[in-house]
């Protein structure tokens, strides 16, 4: 991993520094993040052939592009192990229920990390949903004790999910209800906070939107291009025979499509806003880094599988396979290439990437976790790099809270090879009684085809590797002991093996 003072000390000759002359330190850049919640890849710029989001479709040919970014199924695991580099089974915030337990005050994430230990005098801000307080971890106030210097939003599920009329609050107080569509509200705060401060220390600000989350509907008309769109009246069950006003809950719905797309478009136009405004005013540059916490919501899911099983909450692509490109608001910046990669990527690995930029040294980064699941990509930023970051081999994926859900844990390797366990217990509506589901996803990007139905034509070696990369995660997991059970799974490959062995191969 490159220490950040030798990520910035390797820009000279891009028009952000002041000199390259060895005696100055390198000007470091604002990062911001932009969060977008439930956005898969089949929505997403630079992805998805139908363009929904046309500003950042227009960023796909100046940006670093991942089309192998993956995280956890559920928005409060993926931002927790985003914020800590760390899995969920390390951390404990993996379940979305309101009442559920939450990022622990003991866990150090990237804010804490970029204000204490930057050398640069980061300040810090945050925006929106954060969905990571509880009772036990300062509730409102979770946020400031997590480090951030500034919060606005919602820290905890409390009006998370509406979009207009919510309670909003600044570190850690209720300042009121407000009225504003939420995407242009969070938008207004950012550009509110970056011109009220007077100082020219770097930020590291985290704008965490709400959208394209449901509830779905119409937003403000000035935002989309979608033309007048009724008000929606339909509300999701989970009957297997809604009404006329209904429509079941985790299921694809057609009708919720003009409502979602005008969501995408105004988040689009919204975070042009931002991003544009903050380019022109600011003397610094600024890394932008746009991301989704996870899949696309079942009812919105753009696939062929029309139950749309393969979505958020799901170990399938659909649910764990997200955006994330990033790139500099000065086009001539060497410190961002522009360019598609196909390097295996988990959000946990923005947490010492990112704090590699803002010069937090690569000691400090493995100090401030006792374990750190997350592996720095910072040295394949730079457009002249010539000592790339070591690539992950393997990305581990965990189950989620949903107990409705068949699984246990995943996995995928670096050539697209895919993984999936079920949990035994839960797996109880599958009638074929395997515990184990293998994808191509390169060949075969909707995992249509579990190669256990055709087991021959299983890498063994490859499969193996996978098992041996989740037990060795598994097993650092205290809480998994009464339900994993790893000689059921490699059972199971061993008994494809003697199959594939009679017939001679």
């Amino acid at each position: 991993m490159l220490s950040g003072l030798r990520y910035l000390g390797v820009l000279c000759g891009a028009a952000l520094l002041a000199s390259c002359n060895g005696s100055q330190t390198p000007e470091p850049p604002h990062i911001i993040l932009l969060v977008a919640d439930d956005l898969g890849l089949d929505v997403a710029p630079c992805h998805s052939v139908d363009v929904r989001m046309p500003y950042l479709q227009s960023l796909c040919d100046r940006a670093l592009v991942f089309d192998r970014a993956y995280t956890h199924p559920y928005c409060t695991a993926s931002r927790a192990s985003l914020m800590t580099g760390r899995h969920p089974f390390r951390h404990g915030a993996d379940d979305v229920r309101a009442e559920a337990r939450k990022l622990p005050l003991a866990e150090v994430t990237l804010a804490e990390l970029i204000r204490d230990d930057s050398p640069h005098d980061y300040r810090t801000a945050g925006f929106g949903k954060w969905h990571l307080a509880d009772d036990d971890n300062g509730s409102e106030r979770n946020p400031n004790l997590q480090g951030f210097d500034h919060y606005a939003g919602n820290p905890r599920q409390h009006h998370t999910y509406k979009y207009f009329d919510y309670d909003w609050f600044e570190n850690g107080e209720l300042i009121g209800n407000i009225e504003v569509y939420k995407t242009s509200y969070i938008v207004d705060q950012v550009l509110d906070y970056f011109s009220s401060e007077t100082d020219k220390t770097p930020r590291f600000a985290m704008v965490n939107f709400t959208s394209p989350h449901k509830p779905f509907h119409a937003p403000p008309k000035h935002l989309h291009s979608y033309g007048p769109l009724p008000p929606l009246t339909l509300t999701g069950t989970r009957s297997d025979q809604p009404g006329a006003n209904e429509y079941r809950a985790n299921r694809r719905e057609p009708r919720l499509d003009p409502y979602y797309h005008a969501m995408l478009v105004a988040l689009d136009t919204e975070i042009e806003r931002l991003v544009t405004t903050l380019a022109r005013a600011e003397d610094r540059p600024i890394l932008f880094v746009f991301l989704g916490d996870n899949g696309s919501a079942a009812e919105v899911f753009d696939a062929i599988d029309t139950e749309a099983v393969r979505s958020k909450a799901t170990l399938y692509d659909g649910g764990v396979r997200v955006p994330l490109m990033l790139w500099s608001s000065r086009p001539e910046d060497l410190s961002v290439r522009t360019a598609r990669s196909e390097r295996l990527i988990h959000l946990a690995d923005l947490f010492p990437t990112l704090a590699d930029v803002a010069g937090v040294e690569a000691e400090q980064i493995a100090q401030a976790q006792l374990a750190l699941d997350g592996v720095s990509f910072a040295a394949d930023l730079r457009r002249d790099a010539q000592d790339p970051s070591p690539a992950r081999d393997f990305v581990f994926l965990e189950r989620g809270n949903d107990e409705t859900l068949p699984f246990a844990y995943g996995a995928a390797d670096a050539h697209g090879l895919k993984v999936i366990l079920r949990d035994p217990e839960r797996a109880t509506n599958y009638s074929d009684g395997r515990l184990v589901e293998i994808y191509d996803t390169a060949a075969d990007p909707l995992e249509q085809r579990n190669l256990l139905t055709t087991p021959c034509d299983v890498p063994l070696e490859r499969v193996q590797a996978l098992m041996d990369f989740i037990v060795s995660k598994a097993s650092q997991n205290e809480a998994h002991s009464d339900w994993f059970q790893a000689g059921l799974y490699r059972a199971q490959i061993e008994r494809l093996n003697s199959v594939c062995e009679d017939f001679g191969n």
